[in-house]
């Protein structure tokens, strides 16, 4: 959940630009309070909640531009209009708000949920309503409506990037960094802070304790063939990432992303972090894998033209090239546990839902073996999911059994499902169960 309070204004065009969105269909009005007997009219027009907005300001003329105009916005479709209007309304008294008059508008023209809210600064006294620290206070009192415990979340993110493998200072602070924080070197610390205020500090020397000479050199061949394979399906191209200027009308460029780093990060936790300066082009990247829990020069799994080079549908690489097997912690096969419960429940069939993130399932005698070919993963179902979810995923596989050629002529030479040999009735209806590991006292 995000909170931002764009510019002020003297003329209210916060109100306009909301109306102008309900008349386009692409906002709707959630709540109007504060306004009056504009409020018991049939049709409200712009004007009159302008002209409202100014004439309760005028009791104040010091203050050139009285307009607060604010965003709310959640990920996605996490949080309904409802929600989010709820949630604004707690805003708003916690900022002192809560009498003024205001309007809620919910925008339904982007990928992420959000609302705006529009009032005056100037309070029916005259008064003028407190903005000082005005952006930290914002995030703060949405932070606590959230029930999120900054103190305690940061001394959690602290922790967990310390037991990540990185070779430098700057790769540490580069994990911290995309999660959000700002870093600062003061004295033999170095200091961790958000929302403009320091949370916490980590002495460089438990930083410099924790530098490894290098990282693992099978992960980063690993990554070399997620690269190699995913490269092949989403543009490697960079474009720059657009961020709202104060005022939110206006945009300007703020580092690099692509299709195919968006789907890393998404899909299988690896942040790709472009370096460029003065509005160059990236000279550089530096890899951060959430899932390996490590920090990679670019460079160490594929020099950036090389990557940039690879388009997507091409032969770019030798499929044979041999990548060393790695023991799986469990971390990854707490990912994994995670992706293959999503393709389990979160799609219309098992067989959409492998395809979806990626993964391969193989019958392999009495159990299965979920494969990730591009990470070089081979890990047995029963080792990721509870003994509930592997029977389902037992049911869901039978039901494909018998449609297998059905399954390959819809999702083409994209296996989701490969069956190694005819599911039998046992397995069906029988032994629908985790097998408890024991020595094989068959030869079958």
């Amino acid at each position: 959940m995000v909170i931002k309070i764009l510019s002020s204004a003297a003329s209210f065009k916060g109100v306009s630009y909301n109306t102008d969105k309900i008349d386009n269909e692409k906002g709707e009005l959630m709540k109007i309070s504060g306004f009056g007997m504009n409020q018991a009219l049939d049709t409200i027009r712009p004007e009159d909640l302008k002209n409202y907005l100014k004439m309760q300001s005028a009791l104040n003329k010091r203050v050139k531009q009285p307009q607060l105009h604010a965003v709310i916005s959640a990920e996605g479709k996490s949080y309904s209009k409802e929600a989010l209007t709820e949630i604004a309304e707690q805003w708003l008294k916690s900022m002192g708000y809560e009498n003024q008059p205001y309007l809620i508008v919910f925008h339904k023209d982007t990928d992420n949920n959000h609302v705006h809210l529009v009032s005056t600064r100037i309070g029916r006294n005259g008064r003028k309503i407190s903005s000082g620290f005005e952006n930290i206070r914002a995030i703060q009192s949405l932070n606590k409506i959230m029930g999120i415990d900054e103190k305690h979340n940061v001394k959690q993110d602290i922790a967990a990037a310390l037991a990540y493998q990185f070779t430098t200072k700057a790769q540490f602070m580069m994990i911290l960094e995309s999660q959000g924080y700002t870093l600062k070197e003061k004295g033999d610390q170095l200091e961790v802070i958000k929302f403009g205020v320091k949370q916490d500090s980590v002495p460089l020397l438990h930083i410099n304790d924790s530098l490894k000479e290098q990282c693992a050199a099978n992960r980063a061949k690993q990554l070399k063939a997620i690269f190699n394979k995913y490269a092949k399906v989403y543009d490697t191209a960079l474009k720059p990432v657009m961020v709202s200027m104060p005022g939110g009308y206006l945009q300007k460029p703020n580092g690099y992303t692509s299709d195919f780093a968006g789907f890393l990060k998404a899909k299988l936790g690896i942040t790709l972090l472009f370096h460029a300066k003065d509005n160059k082009p990236p000279y550089g990247y530096s890899v951060i894998d959430h899932s390996g829990k490590a920090v990679f020069k670019g460079g160490e799994i594929m020099p950036l033209k090389e990557l940039l080079q690879i388009q997507a549908g091409s032969k770019y690489y030798k499929e044979d090239e041999p990548v060393p097997e790695q023991e799986i912690s469990q971390d990854t096969k707490l990912y994994y546990a995670a992706i293959l419960k999503a393709a389990l429940y979160n799609y219309p069939d098992l067989v959409q839902g492998l395809y979806h993130q990626g993964l391969t399932l193989i019958r392999d005698g009495d159990g299965f073996t979920m494969v990730d070919e591009g990470a070089q993963a081979r890990i047995p179902v029963e080792e990721l999911l509870n003994e509930a979810d592997y029977n389902y995923l037992v049911e869901q596989f039978s039901r494909h059994a018998g449609t297998e050629e059905e399954t390959e002529r819809q999702y083409d030479s994209i296996r989701g499902i490969n069956i190694a040999d005819d599911i039998d009735d046992e397995a069906i209806h029988g032994r629908n169960r985790r097998r408890v590991k024991k020595a094989r006292t068959n030869t079958r």
